[in-house]
């Protein structure tokens, strides 16, 4: 079940980013960094499941783009930003902007600006130093019963222009300069189904996920009978008009939503993206899965479901609920001493999964937290430098305060996924991806905490506290880090108010 998703941002290229609206009290200092050989008797920490891996498939050599690989190949991370393990202690707070409705849409930068919408149904454009504004659109009319509604999800930018899609179902190209509409268009004909993913942008298409407050709906309305059926649709940049769609399941099956957010390698044409649970009756073996696709048609290269006969509604909680809320990551690793493309993913089942980007084989899963509804691993991981810097709730439901279950933070070995080093307990519960700039990782907690780790030992640099749930993707862009906050209805432990985007800046 996905309760909220959000997603984020990007320069030129075009990233996303995702929400889950399920699942912050003072700051934890507490947090103890072990050591991996100390950490595996620890209960939270699960060996890894190595896996005999074959020989990669014939091809060329791996093209290794920067660029492509802090834009297209979704791994939260930037080695171009000035912030450090040097001078993170010294960030604060340099301007919030407040909006009237809550804000999981993660900030999108590029040189004039950031862009964002909230529940709403209003898209923003702010000063990126100030926070001033610079213009905002009223374009989407939400609708406000629903769990999550307007522009929950996370837009994109590209070819000039800035997308949208709401959870209402219809998809819109903005003037970055104006916020005039340049065209809009429904994406599905379904009533409840529309957009909470990240966008993404590529080479004149703009990839959207579809799912559907059908789920939680179950238990809204009494004999409520789902029928959505997940897919991804292709739009032209140009005009809205639609390139393709993949439909992922057909009746009188249902499910399969698409709510987090995707990776794209130009170098094989493949589009990546997670799926989440079946709704009722049988399940499809495309629920709970990673599935790589042609990025130009939606022709299906690959899939492989990690979790079998996942069927879940509020209504009827059969299955462990064990979507994919983090959207699939490239990177490449030196597996048995010759270097892979792969891809991976965390699952609410708490387990990070790795395949080969070609083949969609297993390279190797671990485990980084215990699993549950609003459990497990909710968003992407960081990559860099060879390891993957993740974390896990442990069995938290969105109901309970956040500081009654602490998260664990890991780093593996982006070839094994061997644990490099073990934080538990690090801080308060939380919904969204962290962010890895240079040698500093940042998490941010449902009660406000946002705190910075070492990325090389897993010592904490610094804490402070947001006076909002930190509901959007952490995003870096230059000395500053940027996200949304807000206070949905879900959340009854949480104080009113407070919605906005945050900007906190190294001071030099």
């Amino acid at each position: 079940m996905k309760i909220f998703t959000f997603r984020v941002l990007i320069k030129s290229f075009t990233l996303p980013a995702l929400f889950t609206a399920s699942l912050l009290s003072s700051c934890n200092t507490a947090s103890t960094t072990q050591t991996a050989t100390d950490a595996a008797a620890d209960v939270e920490a699960v060996a890894v499941e190595a896996v005999t891996v074959a020989a990669a498939p014939a091809a060329t050599a791996i093209n290794r783009n920067p660029e492509v690989e802090e834009t297209l190949w979704n791994q939260h991370a930037s080695m171009k930003t000035t912030i450090n393990s040097s001078n993170v202690g010294s960030m604060a707070l340099n301007w919030k902007y407040a909006t009237p409705t809550p804000v999981s849409h993660t900030p999108l930068v590029d040189e004039t600006g950031i862009y964002f919408g909230d529940w709403g149904g209003t898209v923003y454009k702010v000063d990126a130093s100030t926070g001033k504004l610079i213009w905002k659109k009223e374009i989407e009319k939400p609708q406000t019963m629903w769990p999550w509604h307007g522009f929950a999800g996370t837009g994109t930018l590209g070819e000039g222009k800035l997308f949208e899609a709401s959870v209402e179902g219809t998809a819109f190209a903005l003037n970055p300069a104006t916020g005039d509409v340049l065209w809009k268009t429904r994406f599905t004909d379904d009533t409840e189904a529309g957009n909470l993913s990240t966008l993404l942008y590529h080479d004149g298409l703009v990839y959207i996920g579809v799912s559907s407050v059908e789920e939680p709906m179950t238990g809204m309305k009494k004999d409520f009978k789902p029928d959505f059926q997940g897919k991804v649709v292709a739009l032209r940049a140009s005009d809205g008009t639609l390139a393709w769609e993949r439909v992922l399941v057909e009746p009188p099956h249902n499910g399969c939503a698409v709510w987090s957010s995707f990776a794209l390698d130009p170098d094989l044409n493949m589009l990546y993206f997670t799926t989440g649970n079946n709704y009722t009756g049988e399940a499809t073996n495309m629920s709970d899965a990673i599935i790589a696709v042609d990025a130009k048609t939606g022709q299906v290269k690959w899939h492989n479901q990690v979790t079998q006969h996942d069927v879940w509604t509020k209504a009827d909680q059969k299955g462990p609920d064990y979507d994919f809320a983090g959207g699939p990551q490239l990177f490449v690793a030196d597996v048995n001493g010759q270097p892979r493309k792969l891809v991976g993913a965390g699952q609410k089942s708490g387990i990070f999964y790795s395949f080969d980007a070609q083949t969609g084989e297993k390279i190797w899963s671990t485990n980084i937290g215990y699993g549950g509804i609003d459990g497990g691993m909710h968003g992407e991981a960081s990559i860099g430098d060879g390891s993957v810097l993740t974390w896990s709730n442990n069995s938290y439901v969105h109901t309970m305060p956040p500081d009654k279950v602490k998260i664990s933070v890991k780093k593996l070995n982006a070839a094994t996924g061997e644990h490099q080093w073990v934080v538990n307990h690090a801080q308060p519960a939380a919904i969204v991806p962290g962010y890895l700039a240079n040698d500093v990782y940042f998490l941010g907690s449902l009660d406000g905490t946002l705190q910075a780790y070492n990325a090389k030992d897993g010592k904490q640099l610094m804490t402070t506290k947001v006076p909002a749930p930190i509901i959007s993707w952490l995003w870096v862009d230059g000395n500053n880090l940027y996200f949304g906050g807000g206070v949905p209805g879900m959340f009854k432990w949480a104080d009113k108010g407070e919605n906005g985007v945050y900007a906190y800046t190294v001071k030099r």
